[in-house]
């Protein structure tokens, strides 16, 4: 089942194409094939040259660069997001051990989710989409920043 947030955030240019960047713990060949295949701009961190760089440098790369970040990391990521004030969106595949061909296979199946929501007008900014490839799992749910405790007071 497909969920969204009740409130959607709007976006200036719905029509803009699809940035991508995959996170390390991805195959590098699936950026080139979804490229190849029209489907998205992605990239690799891996083809990049910056393997092994810490999980706050990549999310800085893919917020400098205006990417929504496309990782198995569900955890980390998570955490990162909730500290982040604003964030170009996610992509946490749940399934941390696919092969490379259920890889794609998740992106090819998640992308035109995310596609759907920016053609209805609600962007990616704060935002994730969470893909289970084996329990079929997939919703929106906005990572909003987490509040520390004396903003309340």
């Amino acid at each position: 089942m497909l969920r969204s947030t009740p409130a959607p955030i709007l976006v200036p240019e719905a029509t803009e194409s699809l940035k991508l960047l995959l996170d390390e713990n991805l195959s590098p060949n699936i950026a080139q094939t979804l490229c190849e295949e029209d489907l998205v701009d992605a990239v690799s961190i891996r083809n990049r040259g910056h393997c092994g760089r810490s999980d706050r440098e990549v999310w800085a790369l893919a917020y400098k660069e205006d990417r929504i970040l496309v990782t198995a990391n569900v955890k980390d990521f998570e955490a990162i997001a909730r500290a982040s004030e604003v964030h170009g969106g996610l992509i946490l595949l749940l399934d941390a051990d696919l092969r490379r061909s259920e890889q794609l296979e998740s992106l090819r199946m998640a992308i035109p989710l995310v596609q759907r929501e920016l053609a209805e007008g609600r962007g990616m900014i704060n935002r994730a989409l969470y893909f289970g490839w084996r329990s079929g799992v997939q919703y929106f749910w906005e990572i909003p920043r987490e509040q520390a405790i004396d903003e309340f007071a």
